[in-house]
């Protein structure tokens, strides 16, 4: 079969050099460098908003160069993108514009925000709600499950926004390796969905995923203090117990210091400004309303005839 082949292989050769000496190849590229996708209004709110003021590419669209191909994922929604993508820019990148300036966010965050629809299952069952890669990308799963109660908004999304950030901060200007002292030993690495966040809180850690290694720790601590309301957070350190209170207060501690003398960052305000924020979306205040209608420019036509 194999000497077959190579016979196919050299007819088909030398047509090819026959029809190349009759005529001369055109030498444009048929790869442009800019994408064939025409751009509909959410394209061109996103350049505006992202792209012009903060350096940031958002990708809606499931491109497979952005996917991860260990999971099985779906696209995010139309609607669901462009209501996420403002409420991102409002609570999140605003929120640090606000308390650190505009250039500290240009700076600093990561330069694509990638959105998908579905939720990425591990083997162990847990699910993955954000990445972070090398602080240039963010990957935001669980799109298409958008929704404006304030606790869903966290957990899906601002904790995950903020950890993700935190991550790119201290590894930009680590923190103290003092912090990693306070709960040494009691780091459980990857076995850490064995425990709810109950248990792990009475041992000093805010939740159960922050006791799988101190980075998670040092990120999870500020992510959910920021996120969460000032009265949700007394009752997660009473929840914790005296011991397990005492340790996560000695870890924010650390976490304030380090913010406030490395980034010039008042942890307690970022809250503030965050929680105020997250109020005007979920009551209302930020218009929500799609810059863009699902048609033609949107997706490929033989997709909106399914």
């Amino acid at each position: 079969m194999r000497i077959y082949f190579y016979i196919i292989a050299m007819a088909f050769a030398l047509l090819q050099f026959t029809s190349c000496q009759e005529e001369e190849l055109d030498r444009n590229s048929i790869f442009t460098d800019e994408p064939t996708t025409e751009k509909n209004s959410f394209d061109q709110w996103l350049k505006k908003n992202y792209t012009d003021t903060y350096n940031i590419k958002l990708i809606y669209r499931l491109e497979d160069m952005e996917t991860d191909f260990n999971y099985t994922l779906t696209p995010a929604d139309f609607i669901m993108a462009q209501k996420l993508a403002k409420v991102v820019k409002y609570t999140w990148l605003e929120a640090y514009d606000e308390v650190a300036g505009l250039d500290f966010t240009c700076t600093y965050v990561p330069k694509i925000i990638h959105m998908v629809g579905s939720p990425a299952y591990e083997e162990t069952g847990s699910v993955v709600l954000g990445q972070a890669e090398g602080g240039l990308k963010i990957t935001l799963y669980m799109v298409n499950y958008f929704t404006l109660d304030a606790a869903t908004l966290n957990s899906l999304y601002f904790e995950t926004m903020h950890h993700e950030f935190v991550h790119i901060l201290h590894q930009t200007k680590n923190y103290d390796t003092e912090f990693q002292r306070i709960s040494e030993g009691n780091y459980v690495d990857n076995d850490w969905y064995l425990s709810d966040d109950e248990e792990a809180q009475a041992k000093g850690f805010v939740n159960a995923y922050a006791s799988s290694q101190p980075d998670e720790d040092f990120a999870e601590t500020i992510a959910i203090y920021v996120s969460i309301k000032p009265t949700e957070w007394k009752e997660l350190l009473s929840k914790a117990g005296e011991n397990g209170a005492s340790l996560i207060v000695r870890k924010l501690n650390m976490a304030r210091q380090y913010m406030s003398e490395t980034w010039n960052i008042n942890l307690d305000e970022l809250r503030n400004v965050t929680q105020r924020r997250l109020s005007d979306v979920t009551d209302g205040t930020l218009d929500l309303s799609p810059v863009a209608t699902l048609d033609e420019t949107s997706f490929p036509q033989f997709l909106l005839n399914l």
